[in-house]
């Protein structure tokens, strides 16, 4: 019997305590940190003792900078609404509806009385606060917020279905397959889809890089959902009027009498390899579009560290109907003749595809929607 009475004891006793609990108002603060910064860790455990104290609930909204790009730009838009000088500007940092505090010294002397100040119950409020006002580690996508994997696959298909790196390597392994050595042609394409795939990637990163150092990936991702609208309706363009207006969304025909002699000349892997790196000097005017988009939208959502493993997925769906031409050419499957006929006969269905995903993508994107 002393089982049940315990638990009854237990139950009355949460009950009376319930309305002192909850009828408290709760207070709010917002805390700026960075994962590895010696100056946060010092605060952390001050922050983390508002939440357990007694006399006044404390709402505590944790936001890490380091990892994080939208809490990056979600500080700096406090900072802003703050007035806060340059040279003030750091972490750790707390807001508290309309008071700060930034350092570790000022934080540790006062953020408990301004906690307990009846100000503390309006929680600092910008429109622009996003879904990912949490702690803790995060993947590679939830750090990306609204640009979902399906967002970056869809641009990749794009990238992969464009007809110049089909019809470039339809060329090379055509060029290869005259000698009658179909595992050297085998080796060859497949060579040369690994080396388009370290170029894009490093492209990539290259591109990243400069757009957040120079501080433009802010007015870049303004600007890609009208480059992707534009993209979208030259490749409907194509699509509708096929070579209209003096140009199409591939490798200028200019270009493509020396291009097609520089493959030709090719004889060994290494050399399909090498020519892969050349190649993408003709191929990105025609397929950088996409890809340049994605760019856009990562370099200012993410870190460097948080693109690699998105950039690395993108290019893998890039290069996939490289590998699998390559393969169903060697295999029997299918033959240079036969696929380069496919291309010419479907190469306006391919630009209208590309082109209604790009002008979807865009307009979202300059709706705000993405």
């Amino acid at each position: 019997m002393k089982l049940p009475i315990f638990f009854t004891f237990i139950a009355v006793l949460f009950l009376f305590t319930l309305p002192f609990v909850f009828g408290q108002d709760s207070k709010c603060v917002y805390f700026f940190y960075g994962d590895g910064c010696p100056h946060c860790a010092k605060v952390e455990p001050v922050i983390r003792n508002l939440e357990s104290q007694s006399d006044y609930p404390v709402n505590v909204r944790y936001f890490e900078v380091y990892n994080n790009r939208s809490n990056l730009v979600l500080l700096n838009q406090y900072f802003d609404a703050y007035d806060i000088p340059q040279n003030e500007r750091g972490i750790p940092a707390v807001f508290i509806f309309n008071k700060y505090l930034i350092g570790d010294q000022p934080i540790i002397a006062q953020v408990d009385s301004l906690a307990k100040s009846e100000d503390a119950k309006t929680c600092p409020s910008l429109e622009q606060i996003s879904s990912t006002e949490t702690a803790g580690p995060k993947s590679s996508m939830e750090k990306l917020g609204a640009l979902s994997i399906l967002t970056v696959i869809g641009a990749a298909l794009v990238d992969s279905i464009n007809p110049c790196a089909i019809a470039v390597l339809l060329i090379l392994l055509g060029a290869l397959l005259a000698s009658g050595d179909k595992k050297k042609a085998l080796k060859a394409g497949l060579a040369f889809t690994i080396s388009i795939y370290l170029i894009y990637f490093l492209f990539g990163l290259g591109l990243f890089s400069a757009l957040q150092i120079s501080g433009l990936s802010y007015w870049f991702y303004k600007l890609i959902g009208i480059i992707a609208i534009i993209i979208g309706l030259a490749n409907i363009k194509d699509f509708i009027w096929y070579g209209g207006g003096g140009f199409v969304m591939e490798i200028p025909r200019a270009w493509r009498p020396t291009l097609k002699k520089m493959l030709g000349a090719v004889t060994s892997p290494f050399g399909a390899f090498m020519m892969g790196f050349v190649v993408c000097l003709f191929e990105l005017p025609c397929t950088g579009g996409p890809y340049i988009f994605i760019l856009g939208l990562l370099a200012e959502r993410t870190t460097m560290i948080a693109s690699i493993p998105i950039l690395l997925l993108y290019n893998l769906v890039f290069v996939l109907p490289l590998v699998i031409i390559t393969l169903a050419i060697y295999f029997g499957f299918a033959n240079v003749e036969k696929t380069t006929e496919w291309k010419d006969k479907n190469i306006r269905v391919l630009h209208l595809i590309a082109g209604v995903i790009m002008l979807v993508l865009g307009v979202l994107v300059v709706f705000g929607l993405l």
